[in-house]
């Protein structure tokens, strides 16, 4: 991604992040389901689904539509940083992080 490597042009590696996002999505809605809980009435839920979200979109601008290096290097270390959010909320069940 910020290397220009051949290896990203590989197929299964354009694959790769739609399998991921897919089999995130279909676990988030499982756990609802499997807790008889909507996401919107729980906090912590609606955390981890909105968190979800935005690591998606932001690695899809990391992955697809940042032009830039920088702007590629930002969405990609705020796609971790959304996805420790989404673990400590998980870990934690309070979307505020307050212990």
């Amino acid at each position: 991604m910020l290397r220009d490597s051949q290896r990203l042009r590989a197929k299964w590696v354009k694959i790769a992040p739609h399998i991921n996002d897919t089999v995130l999505l279909t676990s988030a809605i499982i756990l609802a389901v499997q807790m008889n809980q909507a996401p919107f009435v729980h906090g912590w839920l609606t955390a981890k689904v909105l968190g979800l979200l935005l690591y998606i979109g932001l690695g899809m601008l990391a992955l697809r539509f940042a032009k830039t290096k920088p702007v590629k290097a930002l969405a990609f270390l705020s796609a971790i940083a959304v996805f420790v959010y989404i673990v400590l909320v998980a870990v934690t069940k309070n979307p505020l992080l307050s212990l």
